[in-house]
């Protein structure tokens, strides 16, 4: 018996007998199908064995042992593309696994979804296990891989200050851990470690499946049980609350290293109760969206003080982010640049050209969707995580009817928290 969820959305909504919501878009707008597999666990110092899984399971079944034989039965499958990835939002871990493939009326007639799913519970619950135990080659390799890649963080200057800023603005809580633990964490990784992860994930985790393509009901409901194991899988855990920071003075951490451009990151944070409907994104698009917001105008084109600089809100963090590159030295100029455009924005308001323009520039991201299956996927899954819209129409007539003094009060919301300055040394 299934339990069928009331939903005005381009997605159905289920609850499979074994637990797991399913999210289906049924249509036959796309030559391909695609299904993503989303487990969730607490962002805690478990996360980097979990952060394994998606790769190491990813590289072999008990039919397919090596990485040439999955990818063989791959191709078999229409090149069917299988999917894994890791990330957070929030205090909340979310592993993805899934797979795109060509829709069964493209197959001539063969049962391809079904084959897939198949291929896709084997990787789930049939690694190519040795006395009961991961491969040791396989296991050491997905280990030295994940630490390269903790590592190679900190070559992207840009993410490397944005996660310094989060570090130190969230310190103590989930929301300052990096979705893969660090390259400690995973040097200290064993097979038993990563074994009990797997345990979880196959048989306990919460799981939230989306299906969009030509699908039916009782197809996608049969494949979300298929993969859930024994079951029945935990409840998803309710929405992710946004943190309210307490009132402080402004945190301080300047970095130097041997660079051409600085980099300098701001985090304010924002009062909760602002940031639901559509007016926090439209504010971020006015105030640092794009080349016509405030901070592309004001700091790189008037007074070329950045290479580029934007805002960004973190809504699952209650965060709005200023990042610039800079030259060495104008750090302080652009802080006082940043602060006063924010301040005009919240004592002047937006003019009508600003917030129409932010407003075709949110109507149009949220139109692309309806073509783009994954980040439709990814907005539906965020919506449902944050208790933010998830229905596209309701969105739409949202930012449709949100007022321009509505967005443009949200600039006096925002508090400076934190300032991170990696600082270049070049002349």
């Amino acid at each position: 018996m299934t339990q069928t969820l009331p939903s005005a959305d381009l997605f159905e909504h289920h609850v499979s007998a074994r637990g797991v919501e399913v999210h289906l878009f049924r249509t036959r707008k796309f030559k391909a199908v695609q299904l993503v597999w989303m487990a969730e666990a607490p962002l805690d110092a478990g996360r980097t064995a979990r952060s394994l899984l998606p790769d190491l399971l990813t590289r072999g079944t008990a039919s397919c042992p090596e990485i040439s034989d999955l990818a063989g039965r791959c191709e078999e499958l229409y090149n069917t593309d299988l999917l894994s990835a890791v990330t957070a939002c929030g205090p909340t871990q979310v592993l993805r696994l899934g797979f795109e493939t060509v829709a069964d009326r493209f197959a001539g007639g063969r049962p391809l979804f079904s084959e897939a799913v198949d291929l896709l519970a084997e990787v789930l619950h049939a690694p190519p296990l040795v006395d009961g135990r991961f491969r040791a080659d396989h296991f050491e390799q997905e280990r030295d891989n994940l630490v390269h890649a903790i590592r190679g963080l900190a070559d992207d200057k840009h993410v490397f200050a944005y996660r310094r800023m989060v570090e130190t603005m969230h310190a103590g809580t989930p929301w300052a851990l990096h979705s893969w633990g660090t390259v400690d964490d995973a040097l200290a990784l064993d097979e038993s470690a990563v074994h009990a992860a797997w345990d979880a994930l196959r048989e306990q985790l919460p799981v939230r499946m989306f299906v969009v393509g030509d699908v039916e009901r009782e197809v996608a409901l049969a494949a979300a049980d298929r993969l859930a194991g024994a079951g029945p899988r935990r409840p998803t855990p309710g929405r992710v609350a946004a943190p309210e920071l307490p009132v402080r003075e402004v945190h301080r951490v300047t970095e130097r290293e041997p660079l051409n451009q600085s980099k300098l990151v701001l985090g304010f944070r924002m009062r909760v109760a602002a940031l639901p409907g559509a007016e926090a994104p439209l504010f971020a698009l006015a105030f640092g969206g794009g080349s016509h917001s405030r901070l592309f105008k004001r700091v790189r084109e008037q007074e070329s003080l950045a290479y580029g600089c934007g805002a960004s809100l973190v809504l699952d963090a209650s965060t709005l982010v200023v990042q610039a590159g800079i030259d060495p030295g104008k750090a302080a100029r652009v802080e006082e640049l940043v602060l006063d455009e924010l301040r005009r924005l919240a004592d002047d308001g937006l003019d009508d050209d600003e917030f129409e323009l932010s407003r075709k520039a949110q109507l149009r991201r949220l139109r692309n969707l309806r073509d783009a299956p994954r980040e439709l996927v990814q907005f539906t899954h965020y919506g449902l995580m944050t208790g933010r819209a998830t229905v596209l129409d309701d969105a739409i007539a949202r930012v449709q009817a949100a007022k321009k003094e509505d967005v443009s009060a949200l600039a006096a919301d925002a508090t400076l928290d934190t300032v991170y300055l990696l600082e270049g040394d070049a002349p």
